[in-house]
This record gives structure tokens, C-alpha cells and sequence, in this order.
């Protein structure tokens, strides 16, 4: 069984293709350095067009409102601007219904793209964009911490870290939060309420960093302005001890959040990084490999969630579980003595 991983490494290269699915402008220039909310690329994501018909507006032949046209394909006009004409006796004009630009003109018809606000996508974290995909987006890359999370509410943020103790293994409270935490990212052990979020919003600050948050928050922090990331999963685990340690050991340094959807089948996962001044010496991430004796694990459901350990074997054939399901698994020695039998499909593999 392929086993995806969950990386939480002191000091990596870091690779992230930042492009969007349909053709859209690049912003973003090769070298350029980049926090996490410059914008890399603009593309309208929902077009609307209208067909305007020139030659029926004008009551003239479509060859002859063909010679009126006073504008071309891939002009920008403002609302009211004049396209075609004037003609007749009453000197009649077609003008621009709405602020567009004209994406097809001939044979008396002209295809008119409504101006709307474009989408942005942004860089998601600070590094250099070492190529450009034309009209597509850019490919950035940095050295340092890498955190990997299972939840954020799709914003980005960039700035100074302040973790609400040592260890994050603690549930956060609502006067935790306060004035002092203004403009900066926090890092918090665990939340099941919503008034935290509320007050953070009020402070308020730049990101919030968790290791699990109640489910029930969910609606709540999709509303927050800022990003919000959950490095461990649902309920009220303290972080893992592994990604605590960066954060405390990282503290009042610059920090890059992009709590993007988690998709780990895309390779896609809300991230925490902070780039270090490292110049060479350094690898990428492994990718995904299959289980084997010895690897690093993190347990991401069940009665072990949110521990790591080592695998001490893999299973030769489908184990029954308590639930009565059956399923590949792995005997795993746990970093608090304990050894269980784990579903495969209940790992990641650890890269730390």
C-alpha cells in the first residue's frame, strides 16, 4: 500500500507549483522574491458575455456595420463608450452596456466580455519564483521549516510567530488571546471555542496556528479573516510533540500560512513554513513510498490519533480489527511505550 507523507521537517528544500486550472495572466516575474500574499497570477474565473448585433442595432448590413466599427478585438472600453457608428439620420451609435472588453468582432455581431473583478492566486509562501508556466502561474521555491497540516480555511498570511507556550499541548483559552497578540501568527495547543476565534478576530491577529480544533468550529473559523491551520485533525488532541518543538524553536521569526484545502492526492496540504538562510546542502522531501519496517509514522485516526511511533512490521496479510473490519495494517511502536496493530490506511509515513 502507498504510503502518503506528512512532512514536519526542521530544514528542507521546498518546491510548490502555484497555478490555476484555466488560462489567466502571470503577474509574477523569474527571480522575483515573493511572500505568501503577492499575487502570482489574475484570471476571471466566471466570464460573462453578451452578443451584441451591430448591424441589426445600426439597421444596416453586417459588412457595412463591419466598416463602422470604431473598436477592436481586445479593447478595454468603459460603460457607454461608443463601439460603432454613427449612422442615419439620428446619427445612431452602439455603445458599451457595461465596462468589458470585445473579445470577437465581424459580420455585423461582436462578442462582449463583462468586466468583473479578477481571481488572484497568490504565492502561498515566501521564496523565489525559479520559472514561469505561461498563463498558467509559477513554480517558487525556498529552504527551511516545513509543517504540514490536515485543515486551514483557504487564506493566506505572512508575519512574526508567537506561540502561546512551550509544549501546545494545552486547550487555548479566550483571555490568552489579547492586544499583545496583535499583527502576529499564533501558535495554540488545542480550541473547542468559538469565542477564541472571536477574540483573536478582535485583536486581532495575523494567523492561528493548531494543533486540533472541534469540528464544530468548523463554520465559525471559515468566517474568520484570518488563516487558521490544524496541523493533527478534530477533537481536542495537544499538538504533536514534533511540529510543537519547530514552532517554539522558531518563535518571533517570519512565518509563511497557507491554509489551503487539504487534497494529499494532489500533493496539496495547509502549510507552515518558514525559510531559513540556508544556501545549499539541502534535499527535497521523500515522495510517497510504500510501508516498510523502520519508518517513521503518524497516526491520523483512531484510538492512537495524533501519536507517532516506528513501524516494527508490516503485516503479511489483512488483520480484523475490534470493529470487526479487516484491513492491511502495521505492528507500530509508539513514542508513549505503547504497541498497537494499525490500519495502513490510519498512517502516514513521518518525514521529520
Amino acid at each position: 500500500m502507498t504510503a502518503l507523507p506528512k512532512n514536519i521537517l526542521p530544514l528542507t528544500n521546498i518546491r510548490r507549483e502555484r497555478v490555476l486550472p484555466i488560462l489567466g495572466h502571470v503577474v509574477a516575474r523569474r527571480l522575483q522574491k515573493v511572500t505568501p500574499t503577492n499575487v502570482i497570477v489574475e484570471a476571471n474565473l466566471k466570464p460573462e458575455f453578451i452578443l451584441l448585433d451591430v448591424a441589426e442595432g445600426l439597421n444596416v448590413s453586417p459588412r457595412r456595420a463591419d466598416e463602422l466599427l470604431q473598436r477592436q478585438e481586445g479593447d478595454e472600453l468603459a460603460q457607454g463608450d461608443v463601439i460603432a457608428g454613427p449612422v442615419g439620420l439620428f446619427q445612431r451609435v452602439i455603445r458599451a452596456p457595461f465596462p468589458g472588453v470585445i473579445r470577437i468582432a465581424g459580420e455585423g455581431k461582436i462578442l462582449f466580455e463583462k468586466a468583473s473583478q479578477a481571481y488572484e492566486l497568490q504565492a502561498g509562501l515566501e521564496g523565489t519564483v525559479t520559472s514561469i508556466i505561461p498563463e498558467r502561474g509559477a513554480v517558487i521555491e525556498t529552504r527551511g521549516v516545513l509543517i504540514q497540516g490536515v485543515w486551514g480555511n483557504q487564506k493566506v498570511t505572512y508575519g512574526v510567530m508567537n506561540p502561546l507556550s512551550q509544549l501546545l499541548d494545552r486547550e487555548v483559552q479566550q483571555d490568552q488571546i489579547d492586544i499583545s497578540h496583535r499583527g502576529s501568527i499564533v501558535a495554540g495547543g488545542f480550541c473547542t471555542d468559538p469565542e477564541v476565534l472571536e477574540s483573536a478576530q478582535a485583536a486581532p491577529i495575523k494567523g492561528l496556528i493548531l494543533g486540533s480544533m472541534s469540528s464544530s468550529l468548523i463554520p465559525t473559523a471559515r468566517k474568520m479573516a484570518y488563516p487558521i491551520v490544524v496541523i493533527d485533525g478534530f477533537g481536542k488532541r495537544p499538538m504533536n510533540r514534533a511540529a510543537a518543538k519547530l514552532l517554539t524553536t522558531n518563535q518571533e521569526r517570519n512565518v509563511s500560512l497557507n491554509a489551503q484545502r487539504y487534497d494529499p492526492y494532489q500533493g496539496n496540504y495547509p502549510e507552515i513554513t518558514i525559510t531559513l538562510p540556508v544556501s545549499e546542502g539541502v534535499g527535497f522531501p521523500p515522495e510517497a513510498e510504500d510501508f516498510t519496517a523502520g519508518q517513521d509514522v503518524y497516526v491520523t485516526s483512531g484510538p492512537a490519533a495524533g501519536q507517532t511511533g516506528s513501524i516494527q512490521r508490516v503485516l503479511g496479510e489483512k488483520y480484523t480489527f475490534p470493529s470487526g473490519i479487516k484491513a492491511w495494517g502495521a505492528e507500530v511502536s509508539l513514542k508513549s511505550g505503547n504497541t498497537l496493530v494499525i490500519p495502513l490506511a490510519n498512517m502516514r509515513v513521518l518525514n521529520q
